[in-house]
């Protein structure tokens, strides 16, 4: 069986360990060092539709997404949040 790699998808959607590893290091994060969940998920929903994202890693810096999302510091790469 052929093993294809998910374009335009976050791990949390995905099976296996990358998804356990996200929720773990999310949690790790402190919450006066995260955006608001409506601002999260807004960062999320623009880099779904980004064509550099696959497999819930970023193409343009190598980040995963949903952690790189979470922080109120962090910007995207290509300016898009």
């Amino acid at each position: 069986m052929d093993t294809r790699v998910c374009r335009h998808c976050l791990l949390r959607d995905m099976e296996g360990e990358e998804k356990e590893m996200i929720a773990r290091y999310k949690e790790a994060i402190k919450p006066d060092t995260r955006v608001s969940e409506t601002v999260y998920e807004s960062r999320l929903k623009i880099c779904t539709e980004c064509d550099r994202l696959v497999g819930g890693t970023c193409q343009a810096c190598g980040c995963y997404v949903e952690l790189r999302a979470l922080g109120i510091g962090t910007r995207c790469p290509k300016k898009k949040w």
